[in-house]
């Protein structure tokens, strides 16, 4: 028997590698002879910032900077801050890294502790949480009898995305804000968003539109008891190379900002007029090719004998692709505290969730909120809340869900004093996923000649007494004959056996 395969490749994605490491970073910080002496430390934070990554082989090397940074009030009731910036590396190795077609790393924060050990010195020490995510493809062969005579094969008729590429690039970006009603003497804080906005193929290029939305919070000269923050909208206009892109596929884009460097810049006078931005942003694309499978789930052959050789595939198809803003609301209690005024106030999200039950599809997590305030009696505090949020979509197709890994962006923030003992918070969040469905197959992916047994019934007609729900598919296979043959041979047009009683099978 002469058995001719034709295969074709079905690719998806795979998480070959994920794991999270501590980085223990600290410092000695002793302020200048300029600057005035501690009364009381206010807030510290730690500011990680991935320069960048590398694979070469079984490593990934990760290379980070961390801004040390201690906010305090002096004597003179006025607000200073002083940071320390700390370099490291990180190194993973694991086999996965050598087949992998992308890795992903993310930091943040576990803990920051900063206490005063005179009026001059400090000790901070921070945790920096990096997690590293290897991708790869994971490629089934989908087999096709060719010119093969004498086996019938039953097929399964499957629309399904099969893995274009998986990839990711840095870019980076620059600006200068000119400050044009007050000069910057200490920064507070700096925060950035990249929001994606039109996508287009060219090639193997992708072309980005978007913009990257920066903060920075900062103590002016004029005014050392308060906290003045500037907003800057940068545009985003990229076209980035990726291996392995084709301009048919479809997918995903999506934007992280890995790291804001914001340094004050000095006029000739000393005094510092405008702020030099710059933001690094990390684009990671997930590409899909549409294809249109048919798969063998059963095949025998009408003379001789043949092997099967079969696997359970897991075949994923598009849903819906949800690209939402959602505005989450909510009331702070600072009862406890007598609140006049918010100084300086942000908002970060953690690793959001998704669920999806009875067709409805829930994003949610938790909005660390940290707002500077001054309390009734003129003091400076911090504080801390943590917020729960949850974002719904329904559809009729998200009870298929199996795939579905939800990208959460904070575009805006704002923070509003309702009274003494509560604070209105708005947060304006970019909900961005792509959600598949998964059907597993039990897949012929192998033919090969067996062994023929010898045939047990030699007439040329045999009568035969279909069970119930039995279908022609099985009473020709059980025969060695075709269902056309059946078909013919019982003047049926449909395969299935319905209330037939007897059926007469011709042999081969």
């Amino acid at each position: 028997m002469n058995i001719s395969l034709e295969n074709e490749e079905y690719c998806s994605l795979k998480k070959l590698y994920d794991t999270t490491v501590e980085e223990c970073v600290e410092a000695q910080l002793s302020l200048p002879e300029y600057m005035p002496e501690i009364l009381r430390i206010i807030k510290s934070e730690a500011i990680p910032k991935i320069n960048s990554w590398q694979t070469v082989g079984e490593r990934v090397t990760v290379v980070c900077t961390c801004d040390l940074r201690m906010v305090y009030i002096s004597n003179d009731n006025c607000i200073y801050s002083f940071s320390q910036t700390k370099n490291f590396t990180r190194y993973c190795e694991n086999p996965a890294f050598d087949s992998s077609d992308d890795v992903k790393v993310k930091t943040a924060i576990n803990y920051v502790n900063c206490k005063a050990t005179n009026t001059k010195r400090a000790e901070i020490k921070a945790g920096v949480q990096i997690t590293v995510v290897a991708y790869g493809k994971e490629c089934e062969t989908i087999a096709h009898i060719g010119d093969s005579q004498g086996i019938e094969e039953k097929r399964m008729s499957v629309s399904a995305m099969s893995l274009g590429c998986k990839k990711s690039k840095m870019f980076s970006m620059s600006d200068t804000i000119n400050l044009e009603n007050s000069t910057a003497a200490f920064l507070i804080r700096s925060d950035a968003a990249a929001i994606l906005g039109e996508v287009r193929k060219i090639g193997n290029k992708i072309m980005i539109k978007g913009e990257t939305i920066v903060e920075i919070a900062y103590i002016s000269n004029e005014d050392k008891t308060n906290v003045s923050t500037v907003r800057r909208t940068l545009p985003i206009n990229q076209i980035l190379e990726f291996d392995g892109m084709e301009e048919r596929f479809t997918g995903d884009v999506v934007l992280d900002v890995t790291a804001v460097d914001v340094i004050i810049k000095n006029d000739s006078s000393g005094e510092g007029k405008s702020l030099d931005v710059s933001v690094s942003i990390n684009a990671g694309i997930t590409m899909w090719e549409q294809k249109d499978l048919s798969v063998i789930t059963d095949a025998y052959a009408t003379s001789g004998a043949i092997d099967l050789t079969y696997k359970k595939m897991k075949f994923y198809s598009a849903l819906s692709a949800i690209r939402d803003t959602y505005v989450f609301r909510s009331d702070v209690d600072v009862s406890k505290i007598g609140v006049e005024s918010i100084l300086d106030s942000c908002c970060e999200a953690d690793e959001p969730t998704l669920k999806c039950s009875e067709g409805v599809l829930a994003v949610y997590g938790s909005l660390k909120v940290t707002m500077l305030l001054k309390d009734s009696a003129g003091g400076i505090i911090t504080t801390e809340k943590m917020l729960d949020y949850r974002y719904e979509r329904s559809s009729e197709n998200f009870d298929e869900i199996a795939e579905c890994v939800p990208d959460v962006t904070i575009s805006s923030f704002e923070s509003v004093v309702h009274s003494k003992d509560k604070i209105e918070i708005k947060a304006e969040m970019q909900i961005n996923c792509s959600v598949f469905g998964e059907k597993e197959i039990n897949v012929v992916t192998d033919i090969c000649e067996g062994i023929e047994s010898e045939k047990k019934n030699n007439s040329a007609i045999t009568v035969y007494f279909p069970k119930c729900e039995e279908t022609l598919w099985d009473i020709a296979k059980r025969y060695n004959t075709t269902v056309a043959s059946i078909m013919l041979e019982n003047n049926l047009e449909g395969e299935t056996t319905g209330d037939i009683k007897m059926l007469f099978i011709p042999s081969t």
